[in-house]
């Protein structure tokens, strides 16, 4: 089965093509007259998301047809830009030179900024103190440390999922409606884990054979190509346990979302989609004066329903440390609930101290989005300044224009910046 067979991209096709019925009515409607002059100024924008559709189905399973069985697989977190620039250069300049696009990728220089998305992954979160050891041996060029670890954090984290490692012979890897599995070329990854190796040998392989490797056989591992296609199979594994740990609740949603709703439902949706119209269109960026500023910082509060509201809770909770108090203030998308987010909280910002804080700025961006800077530690010698992004959303994550009921202002992420 290929991507565009997936349940979402076939639902996404069947949208298009009912769009595609509407334009060529409003064509036939405008010969005579009559149409919508608006609607058939829409045709060129549907004919390149179909292009762009076209692309996001034919890329993997072309980059998947030319790499799998070379130890690269397509996957969620793999950028479509250098998913697509090998797949060209393979076909253009041929296997050598896409190659070396994807050892850049995946090489020391470049795949460090991409491991906070191996926080997502429980499995993996736990095992991040060694993953982060292996990417420093990664950096100074210590392969023979990098790949056993690696492959050795792949089993575990696979095991943690289904009770089996990745190298088991009986492991099935199908998930529904997963980029990882779709066209089946993970089985090619599975099988070079699963390849028996059993003689001695010294010369350089270029595929991470693990059973070879781990049991000492393949002795000639420790090089760059392995490596890298080691990093890959744990963004591989990363995506795959993501997908397979959220298949029922993804498969739920996916039939409400594609549930024909009633008549009643539907003029209930419109009423809301008016409401939300309205209050977007009335709303308007605050006027924050100094002296408003000054009272927040002088008496530590602010007025109930405010982003700074949430943000003085955030900053009263630090000073006391209290990441789980503070992870509970994060928008639904970082699953505020749950104990894995606090841990993320208190790794992200458990290395500072907050004794005193003022609130420096408020900027309302958008109707339902907020930055406001802060000053940490103000009277210290070394103060530090960090911005706040908030969001106005409902318990399940639906954005709300603010001011309406059922929203609250949630923490969508807090980083250093600069002194401004």
């Amino acid at each position: 089965m290929g991507i565009d067979e997936t349940p979402s991209f076939r639902h996404l096709d069947e949208q298009m093509r009912g769009f595609d019925l509407i334009l060529h009515a409003n064509r036939m409607l405008r010969r005579i007259g009559l149409g919508s002059r608006a609607l058939a100024g829409l045709q060129q924008q549907m004919d390149e998301i179909r292009a762009q559709m076209r692309e996001l189905a034919d890329y993997p399973e072309r980059f998947n047809q030319y790499f799998s069985k070379d130890g690269w697989l397509a996957h969620g977190h793999l950028d479509f830009t250098i998913m697509k620039r090998a797949v060209d250069e393979y076909e253009t300049n041929g296997p050598e030179v896409a190659t070396g696009v994807l050892l850049q990728y995946f090489g020391p220089n470049s795949i460090g900024d991409r491991l906070f998305f191996l926080n997502g992954v429980e499995e993996l979160r736990v095992r991040r103190r060694l993953i982060d050891l292996a990417f420093a041996d990664y950096q100074a060029g210590r392969y023979h440390a990098v790949v056993p670890l690696l492959l050795m954090l792949i089993d575990g984290a696979v095991n943690d999922t289904v009770g089996k490692g990745f190298h088991a012979q009986t492991l099935d890897l199908d998930v529904w409606d997963s980029i990882t599995t779709a066209d089946g070329a993970i089985n090619d990854i599975k099988s070079i884990f699963q390849q028996s190796r059993r003689k001695t040998r010294t010369e350089p392989i270029l595929l991470p054979y693990r059973n070879g490797i781990l049991h000492g056989m393949d002795l000639g591992y420790d090089n760059e190509t392995v490596a890298a296609k080691c990093w890959c199979f744990l963004f591989v594994v990363a995506d795959w346990i993501a997908d397979k740990k959220s298949e029922t609740q993804r498969r739920e949603r996916f039939a409400e979302e594609t549930r024909v709703p009633s008549l009643r439902e539907l003029a209930a949706q419109l009423a809301e989609n008016q409401r939300m119209k309205q209050a977007t269109a009335e709303w308007s960026a605050r006027e924050i004066r100094p002296e408003q500023l000054e009272a927040i910082n002088r008496e530590w509060s602010a007025d109930p329903g405010t982003p700074e509201e949430s943000v003085l809770m955030f900053l009263a909770l630090w000073t006391v440390r209290n990441y789980g108090g503070m992870a509970k203030l994060y928008w639904a998308a970082d699953d505020p609930q749950s104990g894995r987010h606090a841990g993320d909280v208190r790794m992200m910002l458990g290395g500072v101290s907050v004794d005193s804080y003022l609130v420096d700025h408020i900027d309302d961006q958008a109707a339902a989005i907020t930055q406001v800077r802060v000053i940490v530690n103000p009277a210290s010698e070394h103060p530090c300044y960090y911005m706040f992004r908030l969001i106005y959303e409902t318990a399940s994550g639906e954005v709300l224009p603010r001011g309406l009921a059922g929203g609250a202002w949630r923490i969508v992420w807090v980083q250093p910046c600069e002194q401004p």
